[in-house]
């Protein structure tokens, strides 16, 4: 977009020219000047005056000057490593959604793979407009400075403060990574960092909460290294410490007493922007309040799942085949889980603990039962059957909610389940039957379970295949961002459920293609999310992530939009918190992912008859200048006709 430009003919307008803001506001500006021009010199004060008042705060929201922030980074020399200062830099333009990064000197890719990644976190945490921008970074640095996420955070916070036009303290800087729901994250080579912060005359830094606990050994990022090794090395170094009775490098000590720098510990974006800015923009703790008709109908669908697995072990117990003492452990393991679930209303868990049960008294009784492979496999083409009668049902939907589009995607996964084991059976060995079949039936019966959540109501958006089509593209997009920054550091995140997520994209099953890049970004995130985090900061990054779910199922539960999937995968992770801390941040990251849907699709209500009549506050300002235009012309027209009216009366008496 070309940018308006106003006449030079004036010292106001060529001063204007100086600063950058949209084409309609610099219309509405200039046009009020000329028209004020065409007025009595009284009019033309008050149209003036009263587009300085109405515009001006919009027109200079975003202000010429780049915003910045201060880096600290670490080099690597004969003579090792050392801290370095830089520069960040952030314009903002009208645009797209765009990012460009220039950096002086050049850095390795995942800088520029960590740019984007954290303006999406920010924009997504704050809930900024980004869509309608363009990005675009500068890094400055005096020495040839590595690459790495440990200015992920800072690139994050500059993001906020520019879309918010906020104030900033130059005297703070901020080491550290950002991870998805805005959690900020360790990074290496702190002792270094520090003595570049003092140098560059710095007063306070911030660091992720935990890492003044660790050695600071000077690694740092390196253009040779590895973040997630440097993060490895300080962890081995830091248990090597303990069991040696050593003391560790008190961070804290060396910041505040030899440096004079104040050291802050932060946890999320929150108490980042807090810091910079002095401004709070802390979300209002919302408490989740949990929708009666998904607590409901999650009861009954546990419910089924439970009474099947007494139905079955009922079916073992006719059939005289008891339980061998590895499996009867197992079984009454799962089952106590289920009980203490249920006992807590946590019905998704209940109903995940049962359904693991199902599967294995169903595979018991295939291999025990001694059925012929010829009989294993009619029972396989009689839930073929079953399948395509279901999908019918599916297809027959109305999908209207976010609710019921949640509910199409986890049907459709489970049957995409059941179909893939339905062609591994039909050319499996023998032996291999009875799990295969045990495990495509139980999923198959999760499906029908999961349509009775068709009946919830709630908001209603535009769901048509073609914005499912954009979101499915989206969220791939988004998957392949996030794996990539992961290989990076070694994550070695599979592809599979990308590579799933493109086929179900390709054969127009939107619904299935959304749910499996969703699965495939969270688990990218997860990886991101304990990249040098040492064991004794895992209970705290579990307590971050469950803050950060609760937050988004609260804020979208307040607007009519309650994610039956992300509240089920919130509770499912906190069943698991104490005794598998990974699988449940995993599942925590499942529950941020399907939390916020309603952000890809638009609502099917707007004030407007058309989504093309968008209203734009631009528009509304004009609208409000040119009311009062309108009524100050109406005023000078009285007062000329009634200075015209007398002349007229005088007139016309002298000619009678």
């Amino acid at each position: 977009m070309q940018k308006f430009r106003f006449p030079s003919n004036t010292s106001l307008f060529r001063k204007l020219n100086n600063y950058k803001f949209s084409e309609s506001i610099s219309f509405i500006l200039y046009s009020s000047f000329e028209a004020g021009m065409r007025f009595h010199p009284l009019i033309r004060r008050y149209i003036l005056f009263l587009s300085f008042i109405v515009l001006l705060p919009t027109v200079f929201a975003l202000h010429n000057q780049p915003y910045h922030l201060k880096l600290l980074a670490v080099e690597e020399s004969d003579a090792g490593f050392s801290g370095s200062p830089a520069d960040l830099y952030l314009e903002i333009k009208e645009g797209s959604g765009r990012v460009f990064l220039d950096t002086q000197p050049l850095t390795k890719l995942d800088t520029q793979v960590s740019t984007r990644f954290a303006k999406d976190i920010a924009c997504n945490h704050f809930k900024l407009d980004c869509k309608n921008y363009d990005f675009i970074y500068t890094i400055k640095a005096d020495s040839s400075i590595v690459g790495g996420p440990s200015a992920g955070a800072a690139i994050a916070a500059l993001t906020t403060i520019a879309l918010l036009d906020l104030p900033v303290d130059n005297s703070t800087t901020i080491t550290a990574t950002v991870n998805s729901g805005g959690i900020v994250g360790p990074v290496g080579g702190i002792k270094e960092k520090l003595d570049a912060a003092a140098q560059a005359g710095m007063k306070k830094v911030l660091v992720a909460k935990g890492i003044t606990g660790l050695p600071a050994k000077g690694d740092g990022e390196t253009n040779k290294g590895n973040e997630e090794e440097e993060a490895n090395e300080e962890k081995d170094e830091a248990e090597r410490g303990t069991e040696q009775g050593a003391e560790q490098f008190d961070l804290r000590h060396y910041a505040q007493d030899i440096l004079n720098l104040e050291l802050v510990e932060v946890m999320d974006l929150d108490e980042v922007i807090l810091q910079l800015t002095g401004k709070d923009l802390n979300h209002q703790p919302l408490e989740i309040v949990e929708d009666q008709a998904y607590t409901k109908i999650m009861s009954s669908l546990a419910d089924l799942l439970c009474s099947r697995t007494e139905k079955i072990r009922g079916e073992l117990a006719q059939r005289q085949i008891t339980l061998d003492e590895q499996n009867a452990e197992a079984l009454t393991r799962r089952q106590g889980s289920a009980q203490n679930a249920t006992q807590k209303e946590d019905y998704y868990s209940a109903a995940s603990f049962c359904f693991g049960s199902n599967i294995q008294l169903k595979t018991y009784y295939y291999q025990r039962e001694d059925a012929t492979p010829e009989a294993l496999r009619v029972l396989v083409a009689l839930l073929v059957k079953k399948v395509q009668a279901l999908e019918q049902n599916v297809a027959a939907e109305k999908i209207e909610t976010i609710s019921d589009l949640q509910t199409l995607m986890v049907v459709k996964e489970r049957l995409q389940d059941v179909r893939e084991q339905i062609i591994i059976a039909q050319t499996a060995p023998s032996e291999e039957l009875p799990a295969l079949l045990a495990y495509a039936e139980e999923r198959y019966f999760s499906a029908v379970s999961w349509m009775q959540f068709f009946s919830m109501e709630g908001k209603e958006f535009v769901l048509d295949k073609e914005h499912l089509k954009q979101s499915c593209q989206q969220k791939i997009s988004e998957a392949e961002e996030r794996s990539q920054y992961a290989n990076l550091y070694g994550g070695l995140i599979s592809e599979e459920k990308e590579g799933q997520a493109k086929e179900a994209l390709k054969n127009g099953e939107y619904e299935l293609c959304l749910i499996t890049a969703a699965q495939a970004k969270a688990d990218a995130n997860a990886v991101l999310s304990v990249l040098g985090v040492s064991q004794e900061m895992v209970k705290g990054l579990l307590e971050s992530k469950s803050r950060a779910v609760e937050r988004v199922i609260a804020e979208n539960s307040v607007i009519g939009i309650f994610p039956i999937l992300g509240f089920s995968y919130y509770q499912y992770a906190n069943s698991l918190q104490l005794a598998e801390p990974y699988t449940t941040l995993v599942y925590y990251e499942y529950a941020l992912e399907m939390s916020d849907l309603g952000i890809y699709f638009p609502e099917k209500e707007r004030p407007a008859t058309s989504s093309a009549w968008l209203i734009r506050k631009e528009i509304v300002t004009g609208g409000i200048i040119a009311a009062l235009l309108t009524a100050l012309v109406f005023w000078w027209r009285q007062q000329k006709l009634g200075q015209f009216l007398p002349k007229l009366g005088k007139g016309r008496r002298n000619r009678h």
